[in-house]
């Protein structure tokens, strides 16, 4: 999985098992995939920040958080990671093998993950995929195209001077974290 600094791959984790633990222990991937770029895209615009500090990309169904994306992917292999000690797909079929620590989710996520769950929970691909084309970042594309935070608050209607509050606050903690772990 490609290295991303600031990738929170534990709170990844974590949304993508509740999740699941919702929907009654499995789900469809594409169904996730969805549902996790939603709440990444909620979580900036409601709070002004990102929970898993991933890559966003549109790829030809849809928008997606990249790490997220592969992680998932990743659950399929033979080879244990933080993934696969929680979720195991199988086809297109994502099941929970073991719950993760909930307590690492706030309220506010917490209450995220369930809008979102409640929101699409019975959205069928068809449906998902309109939905998620009709996102005002998301372009129509045969490859991979980034999507970046500024593009989402942009069509959400936030004014020039609060990005850049946001995206001064991104840097900001993304400078303290890795200076953390340099000292660790």
């Amino acid at each position: 999985m490609k290295n991303i600094p600031d990738f929170n791959e534990i709170k990844a984790i974590t949304v993508a098992a509740r999740l699941i633990q919702l929907n009654g222990g499995k789900c469809d991937k594409y169904w996730l995939n969805k549902l996790m770029y939603y709440v990444e895209r909620q979580s900036l615009v409601l709070s002004g920040q990102p929970i898993f500090f991933d890559e966003l990309f549109s790829i030809p169904l849809g928008p997606i958080v990249s790490s997220v994306n592969d992680g998932i992917d990743s659950s399929s292999y033979p080879v244990e990671s933080l993934w696969s000690k929680h979720l195991d797909l199988q086809g297109n079929t994502v099941f929970l093998k073991s719950e993760p620590d909930f307590s690492e989710l706030s309220r506010f996520e917490e209450k995220l993950i369930h809008h979102a769950y409640q929101k699409f929970m019975n959205y069928d691909f068809r449906k998902l995929k309109d939905y998620f084309h009709g996102l005002p970042e998301h372009k129509e594309t045969n490859s991979r195209e980034e999507i970046t935070y500024e593009e989402i608050l942009i069509n959400e209607g936030v004014d020039k001077e609060s990005i850049e509050e946001v995206m001064n606050e991104i840097s900001y903690l993304s400078f303290f974290k890795n200076q953390i772990s340099i000292g660790s």
